[in-house]
């Protein structure tokens, strides 16, 4: 691998490890917010509380995404130095996919189950 490739590689790396880092820091600020709107009113709703759930699973994929981005890593400098190997790394790669999308998933959830809430927790007038 040239030095050119080697860079392009290790700016991508950045990128991916500071995407992950947001959808962590998204999905835990969320869940902070909920729980202060629950906290300091007296009017709240399950779907303030499925909401609360959603950000937190949502938080809660970001370390994940980064345990399986470092075994891609792993098994990538492995099997680009054994010069073999490659199915299992794809596994991995995919897995870490996974990991990143569930924790977008849940916290597009988590918007419409905070807004349901907040919409039903207003009142009536």
């Amino acid at each position: 691998m040239d030095e050119e490739t080697k860079f392009h590689w290790s700016e991508g790396m950045k990128f991916v490890s500071e995407g992950i880092k947001l959808l962590f820091v998204l999905n835990g600020a969320a869940t902070i917010s909920i729980l202060t709107f629950i906290g300091n009113t007296k009017a709240s709703s399950f779907q303030l509380i499925y909401a609360m759930g959603c950000f937190a699973l949502g938080a809660a994929s970001g370390p994940i995404a980064f345990g399986f981005a470092y075994l891609t890593q792993l098994k990538y400098g492995n099997a680009s130095r054994t010069g073999g190997g490659w199915d299992n790394v794809t596994k991995f790669h995919y897995v870490t996919y996974a990991a990143v999308a569930f924790g977008i998933i849940a916290f597009l959830i988590g918007i419409v189950f905070a807004i349901c809430g907040l919409i039903s927790s207003l009142p009536n007038e």
